[in-house]
């Protein structure tokens, strides 16, 4: 992948240790999202050694260069052909939809099949996911899989009020 991935608003730069991700969260959150993990240098060291099958990403605010969200990616085949995401935002909401449309559109564009997946309990990952044109295609007891193309990225609403 490339430095960066970028629109007018907002900017998405890779991950480096020393980005605060797991307090700006609370417990509860941080497990929805990374529940193996309990603090920042555990995240720093996951992943940095799975440099292979983790990618993480931090969304800024372009005007004030101000972290705001972040995805990580796994890498779900070895190959970067399939990948499921993953992350959470702290504060503007609209600019992490229009972040992570961003990155979704990115991915897809360079032939990647972006799956993700979540607990059935995190209602607003679901709605989050949803909303931009994740469809789900398999249930298990307790979490959801889902999946999305360019099609029904651009066929979302949010992507139509960001990108037209």
């Amino acid at each position: 992948m490339q430095d960066v991935i970028e629109d007018s608003f907002v900017i998405w730069e890779p991950y480096h240790k020393g980005i605060h991700l797991c307090d700006r969260f609370s417990v509860e959150q941080w497990k929805q999202i990374a529940g193996d993990i309990k603090s920042d240098t555990e995240w720093g060291e996951f992943v940095g050694r799975y440099v292979n099958s983790i990618q993480c990403w931090v969304l800024k605010n372009r005007a004030t260069n101000h972290p705001i969200a972040f995805v990580y990616l796994f890498n779900e085949e070895g190959c970067w052909e399939k990948v499921s995401i993953h992350g959470g935002g702290w504060e503007k909401p609209l600019l992490y939809y229009r972040g992570y449309i961003l990155m979704l559109q990115h991915l897809l564009e360079q032939g990647i099949k972006v799956r993700t997946y979540c607990s059935l309990s995190n209602i607003s990952a679901i709605r989050f996911d949803r909303s931009v044109g994740f469809v789900p295609y398999k249930y298990t007891d307790n979490e959801v899989f889902m999946w999305i193309n360019t099609k029904r990225l651009k066929s979302s609403k949010l992507y139509k009020y960001f990108y037209h």
